[in-house]
């Protein structure tokens, strides 16, 4: 299911990663599933890529700190954040990231984020992590990032309802954490200009977007990570910054 088309949407779009540092975007990880769920065989291609490669993952705080000044990132820096708090990013993704000592952001939908497994939460024919499942990614040292309350499209809702969804979700995540929540992502990429003052106004440092996005730390731009992507695929995605920005850092 390689898409050439779509490797060089995304090669374009590279250049428009904060500073010039690549920011992927990864969903669910499973055998079966819809388009944006990627096989654990084409993780660990990808994973195994990035580590030959010389690819060092940074979170969006060490990313944020180069571009405050307050920081320096390493050679060939790269992000990887997983959307929506699905169960694979413990069962999946956790242990192959620890495996090669490597980090990610993982975007938590607090209301979707049960007590304990027997009473696991299944939306969208997915389930979704617990919180004790939440707080081992972190104390594996992974960053945690806000994904909302239950994931609604932010745009069209009331101002209170907004301000719930972005702010309330913060709380709950810090509050069973123990740590500061910082960035956010927008569900299905609406970022509209009243929806980022909220999300500015609730205390985030920065947030994530798919396409459309930018350098600007409120509108940071990922790639999306679909599957059928090879290591090939992804090296193409990349290869338009890799001898210029990469190279550059420490």
């Amino acid at each position: 299911m390689r898409s050439r088309g779509m490797a060089s949407l995304l090669l374009a779009a590279c250049a428009a990663c904060g500073q010039g540092v690549p920011i992927l975007m990864y969903h669910s990880v499973a055998p079966e599933g819809d388009a944006l769920a990627v096989t654990p065989a084409e993780l660990d291609a990808q994973l195994d890529f990035l580590q030959s490669g010389g690819f060092n993952t940074v979170t969006l705080h060490e990313l944020l700190d180069a571009q405050d000044g307050l920081g320096k990132l390493p050679r060939r820096p790269i992000v990887l954040t997983f959307d929506d708090g699905y169960v694979d990013a413990a069962t999946e993704v956790l242990p192959r990231l620890v495996q090669r000592g490597q980090k990610a952001t993982f975007f938590i939908i607090s209301g979707f984020c049960a007590a304990e497994a027997g009473t696991r939460i299944t939306q969208w024919h997915k389930q979704f992590l617990t919180w004790p499942e939440v707080t081992a990614l972190k104390d594996a040292g992974m960053e945690i990032g806000s994904h909302t309350v239950t994931h609604r499209k932010l745009s069209p809702l009331p101002r209170d309802d907004l301000r719930a969804e972005v702010g309330q979700s913060r709380a709950a995540l810090q509050r069973y954490l123990g740590m500061r929540i910082e960035f956010f992502a927008y569900p299905y990429n609406d970022q509209s200009k009243w929806v980022r003052r909220a999300v500015e106004k609730a205390g985030y440092r920065g947030a994530v977007v798919g396409a459309g996005g930018n350098t600007d730390s409120f509108t940071l731009q990922r790639l999306t990570m679909h599957r059928g992507i090879t290591p090939s695929d992804l090296k193409s995605m990349l290869e338009d910054t890799w001898e210029t920005d990469y190279t550059g850092g420490g």
